[in-house]
């Protein structure tokens, strides 16, 4: 009878241990975007630009890209946000499910992304040529309903040549950004001063190119070079502003009076003296003589 009651619990002991294994699972999430800290975004915003918030990676197995979320300061739906793709080798094959591809920028893929991430915003792209120190991009902007002014700028960075042998990788950035009282301007300064931050360690990932060549007058006779904008302004002579302090004793400004800011460098020429008028006195005055000449 023991040996029974032995074997009895023996079994039960058994089927819960095979209960307990078969429905213990595995948390599993659908997304393959991590969390990474911000001081590991591929791109920083200039000085004085909107701060970085929160970065999401996907690693993939030829590159990563990366939503860098940034300070918002407006009523529009959605997230200011950098979107960055950095491409380690162009030539891979995209039939990997895992594998990272920059597609062709297209007006109607340009639209789609608008669509999404800024929905509800009439935007218009502009006409106009511009670059930042990566080379040439695009932008549009718009006025969302709540009066928030939009811009959304997209740029990809690759080589102007290139290789055949050594693919050099690229890097795919765009800006979404809105804010409620900024200007065009205020906006295109985040994508004219980012920087990128990341690159891979190889030998072959260069999708800036070669640098650029010095001036052809650097470091030839009868060429020379002012600082600070000094230059030949048309005139064929250089402007050479100099300091003069006057002996003469500063005025007191009377109270309510605003202050004009003067530059002491910069010397403004005197106004010309006014010649005695000579025009004859109105009608109904007498007329008053000259003084004798001395």
């Amino acid at each position: 009878m023991f040996r029974k009651s032995l074997g009895l619990l023996a079994a039960g002991a058994a089927l819960m241990t095979v209960a307990a294994c078969a429905g213990r699972s595995d948390l599993g999430f659908a997304s393959l975007m991590t969390e990474v800290p911000a001081t590991r975004a591929i791109v920083v915003p200039p000085p004085g630009g909107p701060s970085v918030v929160a970065v999401l990676q996907q690693q993939y197995q030829n590159g990563l890209s990366q939503e860098i979320a940034l300070s918002t300061a407006s009523r529009t739906t959605g997230q200011n946000a950098f979107y960055v793709s950095l491409l380690n080798n162009t030539s891979g094959s995209m039939d990997i499910s895992d594998s990272l591809s920059l597609p062709t920028l297209t007006p109607d893929r340009i639209q789609r992304e608008m669509e999404e991430r800024i929905p509800g915003v009439e935007m218009e792209t502009s006409l106009v040529y511009v670059q930042n120190r990566f080379g040439p991009f695009g932008f549009a902007t718009g006025r969302s309903a709540t009066g928030d002014l939009c811009l959304y700028a997209w740029q990809r960075i690759e080589p102007g040549e290139p290789a055949i042998f050594v693919p050099g990788g690229a890097v795919s950035v765009r800006l979404r950004l809105c804010d409620a009282d900024a200007s065009v301007d205020q906006l295109l300064r985040v994508f004219y001063g980012y920087s990128i931050a990341a690159y891979y360690r190889q030998e072959s990932w260069n999708p800036y190119g070669d640098p650029p060549s010095p001036p052809a007058s650097f470091g030839e006779r009868d060429a020379p070079m002012y600082p600070l904008g000094l230059g030949d302004r048309g005139g064929g002579t250089t402007v050479v502003r100099r300091r003069i302090v006057s002996g003469e004793p500063r005025r007191s400004v009377p109270a309510g009076v605003p202050r004009r800011a003067v530059d002491r460098d910069a010397v403004a020429p005197a106004a010309p003296v006014p010649a005695p008028s000579e025009t004859a006195p109105p009608a109904g005055f007498p007329v008053v003589p000259p003084p004798p000449a001395q």
